[in-house]
């Protein structure tokens, strides 16, 4: 997403079992947060809120959905989470109902504003469900096109930052050629930033991995990096921009 468009960000959590909302306490606590917050709407499938901003607040929406709903995204996300082992059938089988939460920008919004507003509603909306239910639940983290347990999402906000569960990286053979990888991140876009990019072989896919997460965190924070690179299409869909990094 570039900014100056206004489009949802969204994450699907995908639950054992229903569970209802409870507007007041969610209100209670997202005004720990910012003491401005008003609930638009209150219904038992929908829960609407208003995140000030100064001018056009953000939107934030708690729903109920069928996990199917979001069957396209999901099966990518299966493609492209290689630590996700379990077939879909069975985790279909344990996950028969979901939540999504979405924050909707109104206007133009810098990148960090509109993550770190999304996780603010999200770790309430996650921190609100008992603990047996939290440790159960998939999160369907739709821009970055990836599954995460709890305790990866957790793991992933400690060792990286705001950005870790935000953003995946990919590794395929995409170029065609024997031998050669292509290295890419899905998520930057999504936040009106340049994904990265590397063509590379002969090297430890891990480490090429790692190296594009600590890149990731520069790009966020808007640190420089210390590689050449070219800013030009991605090379694998979805089409977005993307930074092709030259790694030493």
């Amino acid at each position: 997403m570039r900014e100056g468009e206004s489009r949802g960000y969204s994450v699907q959590i995908l639950l054992p079992r229903a569970i209802a909302f409870a507007p007041d306490l969610l209100l209670h606590r997202l005004r720990t947060w910012r003491d401005e917050i008003e609930l638009l709407h209150d219904g038992p499938e929908q829960l609407v809120f208003a995140i000030q901003t100064g001018d056009l607040p953000l939107v934030a929406r708690i729903f109920h959905t069928a996990p199917e709903a979001y069957a396209t995204p999901l099966c990518e996300a299966l493609t492209w989470t290689p630590t996700w082992h379990e077939r879909w059938d069975e985790t279909a089988t344990r996950c028969r109902v979901s939540i999504v939460v979405t924050v909707e920008p109104q206007r133009p919004i810098n990148h960090a504003s509109l993550l770190l507003a999304f996780l603010a509603v999200f770790d309430t909306v996650l921190f609100s469900l008992d603990e047996v239910d939290r440790d159960a639940a998939i999160l369907h983290w739709i821009p970055a096109q990836q599954l995460l347990t709890f305790e990866r999402y957790r793991r992933l906000r400690i060792d990286v930052g705001p950005c870790g569960p935000a953003v995946n990286v990919r590794i395929a053979n995409a170029t065609g050629r024997p031998g050669e990888l292509l290295a890419d991140t899905i998520g930057l876009s999504e936040l009106g930033l340049p994904d990265l990019q590397t063509v590379f072989s002969n090297r430890d896919p891990a480490e090429v991995e790692s190296r594009l997460r600590l890149y990731v965190r520069s790009v966020f924070v808007g640190d420089r990096l210390d590689c050449d690179w070219v800013e030009e299409a991605a090379k694998a869909p979805p089409l977005r921009d993307a930074l092709t990094l030259q790694l030493d």
